[in-house]
């Protein structure tokens, strides 16, 4: 009986072990062909992959060309703008500060900087690190982006001008996505420390976990060498973006890296903050960034992370997207399994590698998220295209506008952006966002007092500009609508026309 029963066990722990380790461990061959022919549905100049399994690198692949036309490849060390996802590198910064004892998380922000305010005086006083972190500040999503993209304001400007920015929902009570609360954040950071936040991460981050390659501001990040382009799609052609960013909106992006520096982070934040043995920040604190914060519809969001749950899994990931970036790193900590996914093409592949990769890891259902993804993508480009169609339908092409265009032109103030100018050029009404050089564009009639401009940053899309009169028949004010603008709300300016009295004496 017991010569039967060893051979038997044996087996069927062989048959166990087996079925164990192909769960874990699948056929990343199938991943590889997946992403080379994703890469040709998506028309994507180039792309990268790593993903770490049990504190180990278990694939590691890039793809493509680092600028289109050219022949340099994409190779593990090849930088990427990672945008949103140093977001996470901002609250290890303060975790480290944190365990320090030179911050709590429930410390007011103007305890670190007096000046700070918030449009409510009330907010201004109880609003503390925390709130700043985890999106609940009552701002809309994305309110006050026009401060930073491609501004010439600083840190100091940007947050100087968030005390005009009107909330749209109650302190604390609801979600709005923030970029200039980890602004911020990394303001604190230097408050504390007299030390930038690039040079605070670099120094407690980057050195001790040998991320070599990557740096933490746009000016460095434009001299390298090894780097990719922000890439985007216009008319059926790839074209590249300018590169223009400053390093005005460090804390909220400002990490440049590549897939292999990416799996050193990856490794230390599964690991709960220890790194090949050494501690960069303690467990107590790893803990603090991956719970529930804030709840947002079925949702999460920690400290740096949003929190997911599929397939009977905790997930922390968090995306990133600047013009021609989009970048993600995911973490499913009780399968010890990391990823991050970098690409130099705006477009839906990175959410549909990132499905592909769980469900690969995960078992059950396998669904072909890249066709999902494509045909979401091109079914938001017909609503973008059909839009523009039906404004030009629905306009009256007999109307004219009230007034010579000379009476259009002049200097126009919000008071959260500053100034904007309208000129004549080339006898068209030309615009232009004083502290944004690529915020301009002519402005054609629509109908009425009404323009649209397609802007000559071609991050932006299609926008209309509305001139209102006084009682008097003089204009007064302009508003915006850009129905299908990705990343900023243009109806939350309000230029008003400056007197020459007012424009002498800005």
């Amino acid at each position: 009986m017991k010569k039967f029963f060893l051979p038997v066990y044996t087996f069927l722990c062989v048959l166990l072990f087996g079925f164990i380790s192909y769960a874990q461990n699948p056929n990343l061959k199938t991943l590889d062909t997946y992403i080379e022919n994703a890469m040709k549905d998506w028309q994507m100049p180039g792309f990268a992959v790593a993903i770490v399994k049990n504190d180990s690198v278990v694939f590691s692949k890039a793809y493509g060309v680092r600028e289109i036309e050219k022949t340099e490849p994409v190779d593990e060390n090849t930088l990427f703008v990672i945008a949103s996802c140093s977001k996470a590198f901002t609250t290890t910064a303060l975790s480290i500060l944190v365990d320090e004892g030179k911050i709590n998380w429930d410390d007011p922000v103007t305890k670190y900087l007096p000046d700070f305010q918030m449009y409510d005086p009330w907010v201004t006083k109880e609003i503390n690190i925390r709130d700043l972190l985890t999106h609940r500040s009552g701002l809309a999503t994305f309110s006050g982006d026009f401060l930073w993209i491609n501004s010439t304001y600083s840190r100091k400007d940007i947050i100087k001008r968030i005390r005009y920015l009107k909330p749209v929902s109650s302190f604390r009570t609801k979600y709005g996505y923030q970029n200039l609360m980890y602004i911020t954040a990394a303001e604190i950071i230097k408050a504390v420390t007299d030390t930038s936040w690039g040079d605070f991460i670099q120094a407690h981050i980057l050195n001790k976990i040998g991320m070599t390659h990557t740096n933490t501001r746009y000016e460095q990040f434009y001299k390298t060498d090894d780097r990719s382009r922000g890439h985007y799609l216009k008319n059926g052609q790839i074209k590249i973006y300018a590169e223009i960013q400053g390093d005005n909106a460090q804390g909220a992006l400002g990490i440049n890296s590549c897939i292999n520096d990416m799996t050193h982070w990856i490794r230390l934040q599964l690991n709960k903050g220890k790194y090949n043995g050494v501690q960069v920040f303690s467990t107590d604190r790893s803990n603090d960034m991956w719970a529930n914060q804030f709840a947002f519809g079925n949702s999460n969001y920690g400290l740096g992370w949003f929190i997911n749950y599929y397939k009977g899994k905790k997930i922390l990931d968090h995306g990133g997207g600047m013009p021609g970036y989009i970048s993600n790193v995911t973490l499913v900590p009780e399968e010890k399994l990391g990823f991050v996914i970098f690409s130099n093409l705006e477009t839906g592949m990175v959410s549909a590698i990132k499905n592909k990769i769980l469900d690969l890891f995960l078992g059950g259902d396998q669904k072909d998220w890249n066709q999902i993804y494509h045909e979401l993508w091109n079914k938001r480009l017909q609503r973008y295209a059909d839009e523009i169609k039906r404004r030009d339908k629905i306009r009256n092409k007999e109307s004219k506008p009230s007034l010579p265009l000379k009476d259009y032109t002049g200097t126009y103030r919000d008071k959260m952006y500053g100034n904007a100018e309208v000129s004549i050029k080339n006898d068209s009404l030309y615009l232009q966002f004083v502290h944004t050089p690529t915020f301009g564009g002519v402005l054609h009639h629509y109908q009425y007092d009404t323009f649209y401009i397609d802007w000559e940053d071609e991050f932006l899309t299609r926008g209309y500009v509305k001139f209102g009169l006084d009682f008097s028949g003089k204009v007064k004010r302009m508003t915006f609508e850009v129905p299908n603008s990705p990343d900023f709300i243009f109806t939350e300016l309000l230029f008003e026309k400056l007197s020459p009295i007012q424009e002498a004496n800005p």
